[in-house]
């Protein structure tokens, strides 16, 4: 089945995110609410529609997408008849206003038609009560996390009559056409995620409480150490909301058999009725005061500052989350005995939910990294801890475990798997040719090219400069059609390497260590631009300085949704080196526009840069000129990889000709004139300083052309070699010097 239109009742926050979500994913959307004014029958739906379509703050990637998104109320349209494929409920959390909404959508629903409810505390099987046995195998819950945009997760119920067809077409919808990921659920309060990740949370809380654990203590011990969100546990309570945490708590311990696993908390219910039900609220566990974060204590109900947690456990932790669960399996202090039993419970209580709310282990592992942003789920991190050394000391701490877990002699997943249900880029490479330092270079699908950016934080490093010219001269000598370039991790690349910039000045040779790099950087990208094979770059997160600056010279880029691209440079005094300026002026000078526009959208791109502005998402990347209409932009990130692989075979297969060197006429000293003047009125209405002034200047510098009349031509190569002139000039100033130590010490910008 094949979804282009849906309806999602309610118009709420949830509703409304939902409603941008399929809009963005390029369906067409209505979303209903009830009518509660006579004279405004849509008031809440066009509420809803605004939001969405806010012109500051919209949840659309792009307003242009706005005309597929319409409203309006369940008594007006839903009469007749509809032709929406899936209908998503996401109304007030009470039974009997479920039931009305689906009697009215079910008398119009075409046969075919799929109904999704977005629940999170109510059984489906309640909510299935008004459909009759047809229906019934077209319903299902589909409960989204929030917000739905950002968090990958989606949980799928269905009841036991809800056909195999209809939860196939669900999966594939929220997969394929959403870039979900999916797990399908059993009926059970909680289901997969809510119900194992509020149990440990619950878990942690009652024994820090027990034990006399402070909630800064707590924190640091159950979060980045084991694979959890670095707010730990009370901080992620604050951000979800504490009312809901306990209201959670408080009803699976309704559920026979689970009120051994769910505690009361005292603390956590001291405040939900104080009303500090965290972020929401502005205090919770922890309250912002001025530039202090402050914490509740227990026992004087006041906020009080943090003392630094003194465990010598800490200090044996790093980033190796495996070497992180073998010092928690040996530790024998209290701080050490605490996270193991954090992990053990966590084991012991996933164990007992299969297949009691998932039949594959492997969807609570999808559910937990998925919905909660774990980086390893329970059963992984069982395997890293050692599985039968942990199944031996669980079974001799809880006693008996259950029978699929007495029955397994073998760890639960091979070396390499992943719980992704797209294929990894590992399992498509059929040979290596080089696994260095900063990149690795593979063949895939036979003649295909794959080059991993693997340098430390995915930084362009010099080292990466001179491996990517290697790879294409491979490319053009040898018979290999095309080659992909991409990035594991959650960002692309934030940039070049900040501490050899500092070093440089330090040392005071800018000269003798940077400006080889740069023409190494310049040389490296335009082998790229101009390969004679086609080359894509698979992109996403953020792209920042150096990985914007090469994502702008790929022929071909195909980007995740959620990718944030900007050259951000003036935030550590200096300007885009790696080709961006000469790059961004290409597009522009050596295009014909209309009106003799290109001074206004050189004067856009140089506000962008100066300002360091970064896209939000794709879409608005090529609005700021980052991306072309060339490249391609999908939903799913994990399918960016197989995308670009095939766009590159299909460029390789269409005749593909390569980018000539060009020669364009400079806006010149006009340009740089102009900018002068709009950069005088910041200066002295005190929204830049005299160090912005100079360096925004500086890029004004290089995108008229330098010192020369307009009309005057230049080229790319030229523009470069203007960047990299005043990128050096720039690096020997002390107050450039001041921002790059600002950034590397406190991670955000200086202005001074």
């Amino acid at each position: 089945m094949t979804i282009r239109k849906a309806t999602v009742l309610g118009g709420g926050v949830m509703g409304s995110q939902i409603a941008a979500l399929l809009v963005n994913a390029g369906l067409k959307v209505k979303i209903l609410d009830i009518a509660i004014d006579e004279k405004d029958p849509n008031k809440i739906s066009r509420k809803s529609y605004e939001m969405i379509t806010d012109k500051k703050r919209p949840q659309l990637f792009d307003l242009n997408f706005a005309p597929n998104l319409t409203y309006g109320n369940f008594e007006e349209d839903l009469q007749g008849e509809d032709d929406a494929d899936i209908y998503i409920e996401a109304v007030k959390e009470e039974l009997d206003i479920k039931h009305s909404v689906w009697k009215q959508v079910k008398a119009v629903a075409k046969d075919n038609a799929l109904f999704a409810t977005n629940t999170s505390g109510i059984p489906i099987e309640y909510i299935a009560k008004v459909f009759n046995e047809e229906e019934r195998q077209r319903f299902f819950g589909m409960h989204f996390f929030n917000p739905p945009r950002i968090m990958k997760l989606v949980e799928i119920i269905p009841l036991k009559e809800t056909t195999e067809e209809s939860v196939k077409a669900a999966q594939e919808f929220a997969e394929g056409k959403l870039g979900k990921g999916v797990v399908v659920a059993n009926d059970v309060p909680g289901f997969v995620a809510n119900r194992i990740g509020t149990q440990t949370m619950n878990d942690i809380m009652h024994r820090a409480e027990e034990q006399g654990m402070s909630i800064s203590d707590t924190d640091a011990l159950t979060g980045r150490a084991i694979g959890r969100p670095s707010t730990g546990t009370y901080g992620l309570s604050d951000l979800v909301g504490i009312d809901i945490a306990v209201t959670v708590t408080k009803g699976m311990q309704q559920v026979p058999g689970e009120d051994k696993f769910f505690k009361s908390t005292k603390t956590a219910e001291k405040l939900v009725e104080s009303g500090a039900l965290g972020r929401k609220t502005k205090q919770g566990f922890y309250k912002k005061e001025k530039n202090k974060i402050l914490v509740f204590n227990p026992e004087s109900n006041e906020y009080v500052e943090q003392s630094k947690p003194q465990y010598p456990v800490l200090a044996k932790f790093s980033k190796d989350l495996t070497a992180n669960m073998d010092v928690i399996f040996n530790a024998d202090d209290e701080a050490g005995l605490f996270m193991w039993e954090t992990m053990r419970n966590n084991f012991y209580y996933s164990a007992l939910n299969v297949p009691k709310a998932a039949s594959d282990y492997k969807d609570i592992d999808r559910a937990l990294v998925w919905g909660f942003n774990w980086k390893k789920g329970p059963f992984q991190l069982w395997d890293m801890m050692g599985f039968e050394r942990v199944k031996n000391r669980i079974k001799e701490e809880l006693g008996e475990l259950p029978e699929w877990i007495e029955n397994r002699t073998e760890g639960f997943y091979e070396d390499g798997e992943s719980i992704e249900r797209v294929a990894s880029v590992s399992e498509l490479i059929e040979s290596e040719i080089w696994n260095r330092e900063d990149s690795n270079l593979s063949v895939v699908n036979a003649d295909q090219l794959l080059l991993k950016l693997q340098s430390g934080n995915n930084i362009i490093s010099d080292d990466f400069a001179k491996d990517l010219i290697e790879a294409v001269d491979l490319l053009e000598s040898e018979d290999f059609s095309s080659m992909v370039l991409y990035a594991d991790g959650r960002n692309f690349s934030v940039g070049a390497n900040l501490f050899m910039m500092k070093k440089a000045h330090e040392m005071k040779k800018v000269d003798e260590l940077v400006g080889p790099a740069i023409d190494t950087l310049h040389e490296s990208f335009n082998r790229m631009k101009y390969s004679l094979k086609p080359i894509v770059t698979a992109v996403q997160g953020k792209a920042l300085g150096g990985g914007c600056e090469l994502v702008l010279h790929s022929p071909f880029v195909v980007a995740a949704s959620e990718t944030y691209i900007g050259m951000v440079e003036t935030g550590v005094g200096l300007l885009p080196s790696g080709g961006g300026l000469a790059e961004m002026s290409d597009r522009i000078l050596s295009t014909n526009h209309k009106h003799d526009d290109k001074q206004q959208s050189m004067t856009e791109v140089l506000t962008n840069i100066g300002m360091a502005k970064v896209s939000t998402n794709a879409y608005e990347a090529k609005r700021y000129g980052y991306l072309r209409d060339t490249d391609s932009i999908i939903l799913n990130v994990e399918k960016r990889v197989e995308a670009a692989l095939n766009k590159a075979r299909l460029e390789s297969e269409m005749n593909y000709i390569p980018k000539p060197e060009a020669k364009y006429i400079a806006l010149g000293r006009d340009f740089k004139a102009l900018a002068e003047g709009m950069l005088d009125a910041q200066r002295l209405g005190n929204f830049i300083s005299d160090h912005d002034y100079e360096i925004t200047l500086k890029i004004a510098e290089v995108l008229s052309g330098g010192d020369v009349p307009r009309n005057t031509y230049v080229n790319q190569r030229y523009l470069q070699k203007l960047e990299r002139e005043r990128f050096l000039a720039l690096l020997k100033q002390e107050k450039t010097y001041a921002r790059i130590s600002h950034m590397l010490e406190t991670g955000k910008p200086l202005r001074n």
